[in-house]
């Protein structure tokens, strides 16, 4: 029996193979004039290979002073046609539906991009924005106009389908929502008003396009945390209104700061605004589509409940774009585990990266390299530590053919991502650890617990090959008084081997001492948290970090930031604040996570015997998930 997510399913005059949607998510993989370069093309057909029944290509800018992202795809003149025809036909040679987002960026564009003032229906600028010229009717007409002639060539390229942008505070959802539109004219006012502009687009593109070529919107099913902004009674009023002038489905999102789709759940939460879908799915007679981290279980239920018809997918088919292939085939338990850390869109605002990434998928970005080839020659290898970057590359090189045995010193495999799954929000980072031992497992790649590595031990194991992946070493605070056997490491206190009295004081504020700081309040301590630098947890991305942080404060915390150590004393900590005030902090327990370092004992002690000897992960530099998995990857390509 086919479960209800893998169903066919016709959407206007398009048959689909299922019902997974890959929802549109901005790359940054066109190139700087918005053409279509083959990373592009790599990407898109990849989500089309594994098995998605409509792919749907991200933002792509109708107008050059929409242009909100850098190397965002661009739809706004004929030029482009031809790259996005290949763009579509390597989609369609895999059985998906092609489909294309129009959007405009409006109050949301950049100047320093498109070298103009960004439009908006008023003069009101998007939050840490750039202030918008309001537009006047002429300028309307016009982009209506825009949106018309990019449908045109979406359908001349070879696309099956447009969708509309209408949502996240973009030039259409800044006309529907109350609070970015104060106009007084037939474009703002009442909700008809101001869903006057997108009903325009709609009712455009369907005449200029026909019958035969689809045209739907997503839309906001509310703004949260927005004052004045669209609430679910105005937002089914505006779908409603959508319908009726031509959308053959409903893409229902959400937007603002409190949005649960871009933030975490204590311990985590599928289908996160199901219920924005599912009032859809009661007021309109079109198909809805939902979005908000939807499960292959969850789908399921959806759509036998009646609460959507179609499941988006965004960034679990940027961790695994075999998901639907794998989901079909009964092999949900081979689906890598997207872990909800936001990688993938903080790598957008970073100036230092151009093009998404992702923490457990090491190929994103990276999809016109080929896959693991078969090794031409199968040798023994040994790794050296059960950790991610371990883990990745001996299921990597056993996958290809090689003999691998894996070595971890202590009693089961997962290395850092066990206590770093400990804290709250943070629980799907257990699910990837489980999901890598399920792959040693598959791989047959040859476990060893409790088996600590030495120069004496891997030489005597005789191996044509050596990878190291045994994790970093501690920084140990320097200062008087402080003493690492009366003090316990974070790690210590979230894996469990240490316990925390009633009152904590951390020594170091980035990621691992704040999140331990977390785990630990929610067990009922009283948890201070102290730092050199002068800002607190600066390496969690810009998604996360005000919301952790509120958390933080909320649940008690105390951070003292911008400290300098003056001693460790009995039963306290005593530092100097920032504002020159010396202070004995009282400590039960003294936590410290300052820092780590690379360890390259074992790599000095046997690059001279073995001829190959690699060092990945944080044994090499410590770093992200992201580092570990794709040092792991390549290695294990490598060999």
């Amino acid at each position: 029996m086919v479960r209800p997510l893998m169903e066919q399913f016709r959407l206007g005059p398009l048959v689909l193979r299922n019902r997974v949607v890959f929802a549109p998510i901005t790359t940054q993989y066109a190139d700087e004039r918005g053409r279509v370069t083959d990373q592009l093309k790599a990407h898109y057909e990849a989500r089309a290979r594994g098995g998605a029944g409509v792919v749907v290509v991200e933002a792509t800018y109708v107008t050059p002073v929409g242009q909100a992202f850098v190397n965002q795809v661009g739809i706004h003149d004929d030029t482009l046609i031809e790259g996005l025809r290949e763009l579509a036909t390597v989609i369609k040679q895999h059985g998906s539906v092609a489909a294309i987002q129009l959007h405009h960026g409006g109050r949301m564009a950049r100047s320093e991009l498109t070298g103009m003032q960004p439009v908006a229906p008023s003069a009101i600028p998007a939050p840490r924005g750039e202030m918008p010229r309001e537009m006047n009717v002429d300028e309307i007409t016009a982009t209506v106009r825009a949106f018309v002639r990019a449908a045109e060539r979406a359908r001349e390229a070879g696309f099956g389908a447009v969708e509309l942008h209408g949502a996240h505070s973009y030039l259409i959802d800044s006309f529907i929502s109350g609070a970015s539109n104060r106009r007084t004219d037939s474009y703002g006012g009442s909700i008809e008003n101001r869903a006057r502009f997108l009903v325009e687009v709609i009712e455009a593109v369907r005449t200029a396009t026909g019958p035969g070529f689809p045209v739907w919107v997503r839309m906001n099913g509310r703004e949260y945390g927005v004052e004045g902004g669209t609430t679910l009674h105005e937002a089914l009023q505006v779908a409603k209104l959508a319908e009726q002038a031509g959308s053959v489905a409903i893409h229902v999102s959400g937007f603002g700061p409190a949005t649960p789709t871009n933030r975490t759940t204590a311990v985590f939460k599928s289908a996160v605004i199901e219920d924005l879908a599912a009032a859809m799915k009661r007021t309109l007679s079109v198909p809805v589509i939902a979005v908000g981290r939807i499960t292959p279980a969850a789908a399921d239920r959806m759509i036998e409940e009646g609460s959507a018809d179609l499941i988006g997918v965004g960034k679990a088919l940027l961790a695994d774009p075999d998901m639907p292939r794998k989901v079909a085939a009964g092999r949900e338990d081979r689906v890598v585990p997207c872990i909800v850390c936001m990688h993938c869109r903080d790598t957008l605002f970073r100036p230092d990266v151009v093009g998404i990434r992702c923490q457990v998928n090491p190929r994103l970005g990276r999809d016109t390299e080929p896959g693991p080839a078969e090794a031409a020659k199968s040798k023994r290898v040994l790794v050296v530590g059960g950790g991610p970057a371990g883990m990745v590359a001996a299921a990597t090189l056993a996958e290809r053919g090689h003999g691998v045995t894996l070595w971890e010193k202590r009693a089961t495999t997962g290395g850092q991502l066990l206590p770093a799954a400990a804290p709250p929000h943070k629980d799907r980072i257990r699910a990837y650890a489980n999901y890598l031992e399920s792959e040693l497992v598959r791989t047959g790649v040859n476990v060893e617990l409790e088996c600590e590595g030495t120069v004496e031990k891997v030489l005597d194991s005789q191996p044509d090959a050596v990878i190291l992946a045994t994790g970093p070493r501690r920084t140990v605070p320097d200062v008087r008084g402080f003493d690492s056997s009366r003090a316990v490491h974070a790690e210590a206190v979230l894996d469990g081997t240490a316990r925390a009295g009633r009152k904590v004081v951390i020594m170091g504020g980035e990621l691992v001492a704040c999140e331990t700081a977390e785990y630990l309040v929610e067990q009922g301590r009283v948890v201070t948290v102290t730092r050199r630098g002068p800002e607190m947890a600066t390496g969690v991305g810009p998604s996360l970090r005000q919301y952790f942080l509120d958390r933080l404060a909320e649940k008690g915390v105390k951070l003292l930031p911008g400290v300098a150590y003056v001693e460790v004393r009995p039963g306290a900590l005593v530092v100097k604040t920032s504002e020159g005030r010396i202070e004995a902090l009282e400590v039960d327990t003294l936590v410290y996570a300052t820092g780590a370092t690379g360890d390259a004992c074992l790599y000095e002690g046997l690059r001279d015997s073995i001829a190959e000897v690699y060092r990945i992960g944080d044994c090499a530099v410590p770093g992200w998930i992201a580092d570990a998995v794709r040092q792991g990857y390549d290695v294990g390509c490598r060999i």
